[in-house]
This record gives structure tokens, sequence and C-alpha cells, in this order.
């Protein structure tokens, strides 16, 4: 797990100072070596944290035998040494151990093809001097992050945004399209970057940059509709033994691996299979709320680390530890609301003292079905036609109570893609329209018509609404925020975090399976508890148990007078954005405890204390020309 960066120019001259100042933004994910290398027109960075042959000849930039070709990469491949033997077959010398080097041998095998062999979680940029072109490739599922910009023929790459704008052409001008996609999602979405002239490489998509231009490819997309479903017992075991498939290969570091444990499934499952790979106690952890039982999942973790005979690490969390949230929040890349940020960024730092590497359980609720609320047919859209019928001929009320029952019915009544994504917003369009200014007021309209979430949720297949709603999941809420935050919390403190229940074939597989194997009425997860009750029957009896912080509770005690002060009438109408009328009044009501909206509330002031710290000047409403850089277009593979 490293950092890469790097700047192609043709015809100009790469500064060393800039990639000096790139490698030093991105320390805190390679701690341990760095590697530049610079030629004519272009200059590639990396730091390093060494997980596999902890030697010299793990460095990058990584180069084959006759030093064409190079490769910064930032990742780990899964089960790579059969793909290695193969290449060593057909006469590749590697001269390291690492799963970096396979992926040079691989292109000059395959070319550009060669993504589809790998198999793991990974951001890279791979150099061919013989035809001056430069690769960039980001994993299937967005698990690890690559940002870029370009100017013309100048393409600048990093594996955060913090990193790239030392690059001097990079603008930091604010999209304010950006910033309300963001009140939506609370996270800035897709491949629409906080600064109007970058962009994020989509998951499976390579970019392919030369001196006459930039393109776009897609080189993978998850399978069409589900086939004959196998009974469910059989699918159960089979989801147990790709689970301990996934979990042996993801076990491979030359450096101590632990695991994130927490009350939950996914987790304990996880911790199980990597129990009995390894055939000895392994390192957990868990973050503890005293005192707080609503959100302290300690005793269930520690019941399942027992009955597993890990070697158990707990770290508590309490209000003392609140005062650094606004710091963490604030020196995030683009603006992030997601609570469970703050308990992780701990949680990283104090298992960091212990190993390398973590496992995780992130991933099992988009494959399979964690949110029944969410993810199960919606019988609301029934229920709406159902009133609609039952008033057919009567006269509506004019009422403010009649006004308030047509406001609900009008949602409920909204096209499928619509309804499903207010499931999952912060804010409805009706609630946006009245937070913006009435210049920004467009701006909240076109987020919504473009709303990520509504655009994958229309392009999934409608023959299983369930894979439906996940499949939408996978692509959007999973990477801009869950992946997101494990990559960023996490490397921040150096240490790499693995997500087997995001291997391709689990994930492929997975999709495979009929909705109805997944969540039934209120549970979910319907597969996954049947592999638990034969290892786990507590874990699987226990209700689902989201990774959540007390931040409501904070915002009205100890964060209260920095929350006044960040969302205060002056502070907002400095921005230009929102109406501080329409924010005063919901953060009275939610002081006042009349109303619970704490994720609005601390969206809002998410997005205050980011701005302080990277915007200072207002926002303009309206993008200046220029500003907001076109990404290349997509072509399709053939």
């Amino acid at each position: 797990m490293c950092g890469i960066a790097g700047i192609w120019q043709p015809g100009q001259r790469v500064e060393d100072a800039t990639l000096r100042t790139l490698a030093a933004a991105l320390a805190h994910r390679g701690p341990d070596d760095e590697g530049i290398h610079v030629e004519a027109g272009l200059g590639l960075v990396h730091r390093r944290l060494s997980i596999l042959d902890l030697s010299p000849a793990g460095r990058q930039p990584m180069w084959n035998e006759d030093g064409t070709l190079a490769v910064v990469y930032n990742g780990q491949l899964f089960g790579f040494e059969g793909t290695r033997r193969w290449l060593e077959g057909r006469g590749h010398r590697f001269r390291s151990h690492t799963d970096t080097e396979v992926i040079v041998h691989l292109y000059e095998e395959k070319g550009d093809l060669f993504l589809a062999d790998l198999d793991g979680m990974f951001a890279l940029a791979l150099w061919d001097a013989r035809r001056r072109r430069l690769l960039l490739a980001r994993d299937r599922l967005g698990i690890k992050p690559l940002y870029y910009a370009q100017r013309g023929s100048a393409l600048a790459f990093a594996s955060e945004l913090s990193a790239l704008v030392a690059v001097p052409w990079v603008s930091r001008e604010v999209d304010p399209l950006a910033l309300v996609h963001y009140l939506y999602q609370s996270s800035v979405p897709g491949e629409t970057c906080v600064l109007a002239a970058c962009h994020k490489l989509p998951p499976a998509h390579m970019l392919v940059a030369t001196a006459g231009g930039m393109h776009l490819e897609r080189y993978w997309d998850l399978d069409g509709s589900p086939g004959e479903a196998e009974p469910f017992a059989a699918a159960a075991d089979a989801l147990a033994g790709r689970l301990r498939t996934a979990v042996r290969s993801h076990l491979v570091a030359d450096v101590p691996v632990g695991t994130f444990l927490s009350g939950g499934l996914d987790s304990a499952l996880v911790t199980a299979a990597a129990r009995e790979a390894t055939g000895a106690p392994i390192h957990t952890f868990s973050v503890r709320f005293p005192g707080r039982r609503d959100y302290d999942e300690g005793p269930a973790a520690r019941q399942t680390a027992a009955l597993l005979g890990t070697v158990h690490h707990e770290v508590d969390l309490g209000p003392e530890d609140v005062a650094l949230l606004p710091d963490i929040v604030q020196g995030s890349d683009e603006p992030f609301a997601i609570s469970s940020g703050f308990a992780l960024h701990h949680l990283a730092r104090f298992a960091r003292e212990h190993v390398k590497v973590v496992l995780s359980g992130d991933g099992a609720d988009e494959i399979l079905g964690g949110y029944p609320w969410r993810h199960g047919p919606s019988l609301a859209r029934a229920m709406a036609m159902a009133a609609v019928r039952s008033r057919r001929g009567a006269r509506a009320g004019s009422g403010p109570l009649s006004r308030l029952m047509a406001t609900r019915l009008a949602r409920l009544l909204r096209r499928p893609d619509e309804h499903y994504a207010e499931t999952v917003a912060a804010f409805t369009p009706e609630e946006m329209d009245g937070l913006l200014t009435d210049d920004a007021r467009e701006l909240g309209r076109r987020a919504w018509a473009e709303s990520p979430v509504r655009r994958r949720y229309r392009e999934a297949p409608a023959d299983d609404e369930v894979n439906r709603r996940l499949r939408a999941d996978l692509h959007t809420t999973l990477v801009d925020e869950m992946l997101t935050k494990v990559d960023r919390m996490t490397m921040a403190s150096g240490l790499e975090a693995r997500v087997p229940f995001l291997d391709r074939g689990l994930v492929e597989w997975s999709f495979r399976q009929p909705g109805r194997y997944k969540v039934r009425g209120a549970t979910g997860k319907l597969l996954l508890r049947q592999v638990a009750r034969q290892r786990l029957p507590q874990a699987a009896a226990r209700p689902k148990h989201g990774f959540d912080v007390p931040v409501g509770e904070w915002l009205r005690g100890p964060l209260r007078e920095r929350l006044c002060d960040a969302v205060s009438s002056a502070a907002v109408s400095r921005r230009g954005l929102l109406r501080p009328d329409a924010v005063d009044r919901l953060l009275r009501a939610y002081l006042a405890g009349g109303v619970e909206h704490t994720r609005k509330v601390f969206t809002l002031f998410a997005l205050e204390l980011w701005l302080a710290g990277h915007a200072p000047r207002a926002v303009h409403t309206t993008a200046p020309a220029g500003v907001r850089a076109a990404a290349p277009s997509p072509v399709a593979l053939p």
C-alpha cells in the first residue's frame, strides 16, 4: 500500500522540486521509502508502505528488464502467485517477490488487456517509454483512489487531492455544483471533484495519455441479472467457501496482519476465516464508547474475540476525544460528513501500533443486502397509489395538514430512481430548494437531475429490485462514502486496510444470487446469517448495528459552540451558497431537540469546516467559464 503521483507534460520540463513536494504530501501513505523518476516530459513519484518483499528490491518505480516500462502502484493483488509462475514460464525474469512486478511483465505480454487479469485493489500509473505513453488505471470497485487533472496535453495525477494541488498549474477553484452534490450525499460523489480543475478516475477505468491526446476506457463491468438460483443451503455453503478463499488470499503479507472486529456479522466472519487460515491467534481491534450501550459494541466484539481465541485490543472513545473531530473533517481532501470516520481514525492509529495490515468487513452490506429498510423492495409507491385511488373523486383540502399530506404523497409518487435516491440522501429536493440561495437554486435542481445514485439505479437490471438497489449502492455510496472513509482514515496512519468481501470473484458471484436470498422483511444478509449460524450463532442472532458514533450528542454538547460558530449567519452569508435564515432555523430546531436532523446538521457543519480551511473566499454559484475541466471522452473497449 502506497501513495503515487506524477506529471506528464510533453515537450516541457518537469521540475524536480514539484515532484518532491508531491512526495512529501503523500508521506503518510508510504512512510517507509521514496522513489522519484524524471525524464523528458515525465515525472513519477512513489511513497512506499512496505508489505511484500521488504528489501530494496521492492522499491518503486519498478522497471522491466530492459528499462522500457515502469510502474508506480498503490494497492495489493490477490492470488497473483499463479500469474507470476505463468510469466516465469514465458521467460520473464523477476527481481523481487512483490505483486508490483507482476504488473510490468503482464503488460509486456498482454498490453492494455493486462487489466482483465488483475484481481485486487489498486491505483497505478504505467509508463511505456517506447511508445511515449502513460496509462492510469483504478481497480474495479474503487477501493483505492486516484485523482487527476489535465491542461491541454499535460496530465497530473495523485492518490490524494492534497498532493495534486502541489502541481503549479492545477487550479484550486472550488466547483459549486460539487458542493451541492455533497449536500445531497454527505460526500462528493462519482468522478466529480470539489475542485473544478480535477477529477477522480472512475473505478474499472483506465486513462491513456500520449502527446496526441487522452482517452478514457472502461475495462470491466458487473455481469447481468441472476440466472437460475441454486438451493438456498447450497448458496450459503458456496458463500462460506468463497469467503474463506478471499480471506486467505487477503492475508498474504510479510508483515503482521490483524482485523477490525465490531460486534457485527461481517467483521466476525472475516476474523473467523482469518483465524482458521492462519491456525494461530491474530490481533483484533475494536472501538468502545464506555457508558453508551446504544453505541458500544465492545461487549459483543469481546465475546466473538474470546470464542475465536484472538489477541484482542480495545480503544475507548469519549467526549474528551471529540475535540479532534473538526480537525479530521477540515483535513479531508474533500468535504466529507460520514461521522464514523472519526472512530475509524482513532482505531486505525491504535491498530498501527501493533500491525501494518488489517482486514475489515466493509462491502458485505452492499453485495449481500445489509440494510433491509433501504435494500428491500419498497411498498411506499404501492401505498401511495392506493391513497390516490381512495381519494379519487374527493376534493383535496386546502389547510396546512392537507398540504403536508399532499407533499408527502408527492414524494411517495416520485419515479423509482428518485424515490431510491431520497432514501440515501441527506436532503430532499424540496429541502435543497429552500436551503440554497436564489443564485444557487438552479445548481440544486441540476445536481438532483444528475444524481449518480439515480443514474446507477436506472442503469441496473430491473428484474430484481433488491439487486437493483445493491448495484446502485455498489457503484455510488460504497465508493464515495465507505471506501473513501476506509482508505483515508487508515492511510493517514500508514495502515493498509483490505476488504475481502469485495474480492472480485465473491462480488460477481453474489450478484448472480437472487435478492430473496439476501433480504426478507426486516432481516438482511440472509445468506451470510446462514453461514454464521454454523460458526458464530451469537453474531448471527444479533440485529444489524451500523458502525455509528454519538455525533448528535456531541454536536449538542461538547461541539455545540464550534458548531454554532461554523454555521453562524455571518459565516454562511460569506459563502453565498446557502440561505442564512434557512440554516439558522434548522440549527435552532435541532439544538432545541425538537427535530432529529443530525445528518443534515453534520453535513452542513462539515462543509463549513472544510471551506474555512480550503476556500476562505466566497463560493461562486456559477463556475467561471473554462474552470470546470471536461474529463476525457470514454471509449468502449473492443
